[in-house]
This record gives structure tokens, sequence and C-alpha cells, in this order.
């Protein structure tokens, strides 16, 4: 009991100190002139003043994205007003120091020592792409911190067999299906069973019964979109990214062939980024107005941007779809072509996911006039060797065959304990392996910047095979034993 007394005083420091840290250092980013960019002109995005005068309406005819950022939205603009991008600065900080506090946590729950720990947390609170996200507007930083969070809430869940640590942590699962395409109910539900599969059978009737309301809501959205919009999805516009890694990397004067030869729709002429004007130009069937002002408006007028939730993008997809397909069964070789070049650009650096980085149009372009020089140190670090522009992640499959090896060896293991380091760290390679695998084969463009909603999760696994290997190439030399996270 001492021990126990004793140990949780210690941890609660670990934590106050990281909160310290980090705390501090944004107040010092913030010093030096860095500033939260709160654009509300994503695709992603309805318009604000529907987000503000009808949020509810907006929210059930919104079918373009995954609706959790739009309702975020329409929240942070009724509650802060005119102070909202204030408002939206500090939950994002929020979000920061959630990732930082989930991200230590699972590296001490992986075995790591309190020092490595920290180091690890406060070493990747300071990335250049975490800096950048945690102030930019977008997905990103929530779901990144989500995702960790989700990791650590399994952990702590199956330690304690705590119904209500179940409950939140399909609650957070769902709130990440709500809110990013990535992850859809396919992934939800192998969260489901990566719980049911670690858990004794005798728990496994709790573990169904805390998914069971999460999973309600995650389906309601899907069911809302197949009765209003005859899609069974969280969001419509998956079969334009499909287009990315499929037609549009055709040659145009192969793809204007195809569609005079009627094996590709109009639409593949089109690209993904075009608005409701472009689509309406070759559409040619019924033209719908009886949908509600959220799908008939070209634009949304607050924010002087295209409307990518008009009805004729939601029938122009239908299309796309059949496209994408046609071209998967006749263009095998060169789709395989298209992934590897996806694959490859995934684990480029994170900050340059942008099309126009180093324009004043790059989102990022007012960071980078702060951190600039720290970004391009970190990035040459990072991204250099051994093999430009993928760089030490190209040792990535090294470090997730060690992690599977070790993980395998825990769960096999009959102490409790052990079992719940190698469950979190199968859940660590089960979320990368599955947005490294989503990322490069359904999309093209941008996708470093998918990367970094794994990146916490990389870091866990490759500190914990560093320091394992460390310790043994330790005993090898010396015969001297440094402990080992694992097996100590």
């Amino acid at each position: 009991m001492s021990g126990a007394t004793t140990a949780q005083p210690l941890h609660l420091r670990e934590h106050v100190l990281l909160a310290l840290v980090f705390a501090l250092s944004r107040l010092l980013l913030f010093w030096a002139g860095l500033r939260f960019n709160f654009s509300l002109d994503w695709m992603w995005l309805s318009d604000p003043a529907d987000l503000t005068d009808r949020l509810l309406q907006t929210i059930y005819y919104f079918h373009a994205f995954p609706p959790g950022m739009d309702l975020f939205s329409g929240i942070l603009l009724k509650v802060g007003g005119t102070h909202a991008a204030a408002l939206a600065q500090l939950t994002f900080w929020v979000f920061g120091l959630i990732l930082a506090q989930s991200l230590f946590y699972l590296a001490r729950a992986s075995g790591l020592s309190s020092r490595i720990s920290l180091v690890v947390a406060v070493a990747f609170s300071l990335l250049p792409q975490t800096i950048y996200f945690e102030h930019l507007y977008l997905y990103e930083e929530p779901v990144a911190a989500l995702l960790c969070l989700s990791v650590a809430l399994f952990h702590a869940a199956f330690s304690r067999q705590s119904f209500r640590l179940w409950l939140a942590f399909f609650a957070v699962c769902a709130v990440i299906g709500l809110t990013r395409s990535t992850f859809h109910l396919i992934w939800f539900t192998g969260m489901v069973g990566l719980g049911f599969l670690f858990n004794p059978p005798e728990q496994r009737r709790r573990l169904i019964l805390a998914a069971s309301a999460p999973a309600v809501v995650l389906l309601s959205l899907y069911v809302k979109n197949l009765i209003v919009f005859g899609t069974f999805s969280a969001f419509t516009y998956g079969p334009s990214s499909y287009a990315h890694v499929t037609v549009s990397r055709m040659s145009p004067e192969m793809r204007t062939e195809w569609v005079r030869e009627h094996k590709l729709s109009p639409f593949a002429t089109l690209s993904p980024y075009a608005g409701p004007r472009e689509y309406l130009r070759v559409y040619s069937g019924t033209v719908h107005t009886d949908w509600p002002r959220q799908l008939t408006q070209l634009d949304r007028p607050t924010v002087h941007a295209p409307n990518f939730n008009h009805w004729v993008i939601l029938e122009a997809n239908r299309q796309r779809n059949a496209d994408a397909w046609f071209y998967l069964r006749t263009q095998p070789l060169d789709y395989a072509a298209n992934v590897l070049r996806g694959l490859r650009d995934l684990f480029t650096p994170s900050t340059e996911w942008h099309p126009y980085t180093g324009t004043t149009r790059s989102p990022h372009y007012e960071h980078q006039r702060v951190l600039g020089p720290y970004e391009n140190l970190v990035n040459r670090l990072f991204h250099l060797y051994p093999v430009a522009p993928v760089g030490l992640y190209a040792l990535l499959p090294l470090v997730m065959i060690w992690t599977a090896r070790s993980a395998w060896q825990l769960v096999r293991s009959t102490n409790t304990e052990k079992i719940a380091c190698g469950a979190i760290l199968w859940l660590c390679l089960a979320n990368i392996a599955f947005v490294v695998s989503v990322s490069s084969a359904v999309t093209y463009l941008e996708s470093s910047r998918y990367r970094y909603q794994v990146e916490s999760l990389i870091w866990v696994t490759t500190a914990v095979c560093a320091v394992s290997l460390w310790g043994s190439a330790v005993k090898t030399l010396t015969g001297k034993t440094v402990s080992d996270p694992h097996f100590s």
C-alpha cells in the first residue's frame, strides 16, 4: 500500500510539470508573434451565417463531410460571438495539452521511465507541425488529440475494467468518427473488435454495453444520410477524393478521350476542388429546387467561397464513384503506382502539406514567418537522411515489425499489466496502419498532414523500440543489464 500511495503524487506531479512546460512554451510562442489562423472558408464548413442562425437545420442537411467540425464551429460562433477566434485558439490550446498529456500517459503505460516519457511528450509538443496545426483552425489537431486520448482511455479501461472508462473510450471514438472522414464506421467496428479480442470473456459483455450508445450515435449519421440523401455513409464527398488517386492522375488528353467515349462521366474532367458552378455546366439531369438554402446556394456568402454542400455535387459524386471504379478495373498498375507515390508523400514534412506552401496563400504563411528557420532545421533532421524526402520514417516498417513482435509476446503473458501494455501497442499499430493505408489508397495530395493524426502513436512505438534496443546493445557490449520496459 505504501508504494501505491507514494507513486500517485509523483504521477500527478509529472502531469503538472508537463502542463506548466506546455503553458510556458505557448506563452513564449505568443510573445514571439505566433497567432492562431481562424479561417472559416474551408470546403468542409457551412456558411458561418447558417451555423450561427440555423445551426440544427444546417447540420441536418450537411452531407458533404462529417458534421463534427461544422457543429463545433456553430457552437464557437454562438458562444463566442465576436470573440469566437479567441475562444477557438483557447480550445485548440486545450487540445494541444490533451495531446501532450495523453502521449505522456501512453509512454509511461508502455513501460518507459518518467524522465524519458516527459522528454518524448515535451519534444513532440515542440515539433513545428504540432505547433502549426495547433494554431490553425483545421480538424487535424482535434482528431490527433482525441485519437491519442482514445488509446490512453483504452489502456485505463482495460487495466481497471471500468464501464465508465470503456464508455469514455467509445464515446471519444464516436466523436472522431463524426469529425473526420478517415475514421468511418469500419474503423469504429475495428476498435470494438480489438477491445473484444483483448478482454477476457467475462468482461466482454460490459465492453459491448459501453460501446452500444456511442455506436448508435455514430450509426445515426449514416442512417440520416441514407434517408435524406440516399447514401449510407458519413459523408458524400468521398468519390471526389477518390478522383485524386484515380482519374485525376490520367493525362488530360486520355481523360478527355475516355469522356468522349462515355467510359467516364463528364465530371471526370473537373477538378475535385471545383465548385457547384463548374458542375452545373456539365450536369444534364433534373435540376433540384426543393432543397433548403444550404443545398441550393452556389456560394457561402459570408466567406465568399463555393458551397461544396450543393445538391449538384451530391449528384455528381455518384457518377464520380463509377469513374473511380472503372479506372481501378482498367488501370490497376497505374493505380498501384499512384498509391506508392501517395505513400511516399505521406511521410514528407507535415508543415509543407499545402499546395501553396511558401506563398501568402498557405494557411501556415504567418506561422512560417515566425518559426521558418526552426521548421527548416527540424525538417532537415527528420526528412533528409537516410532517404529524402521520407528521411527517418523509412525506418518505420522496422519499428512496426519490432513493436508487433513485442506486443505479441506481451499479450501472451499471464501478467495483466503486460497484457495491457501489449494491447495498447497493438492499438497504436492498428491506427498507424489504418491511417497510412487509407490515406494512400483513396486520396492524393496534402497527405503529409494526414500522418499527423497518428504522429503521436508513431512516437510512442518508436521510443519504446529505441529504449529496448538501447538496453539490448548496452547489455551486449558491457554485460550490464539495463531495465527493459516490457520484460523486466
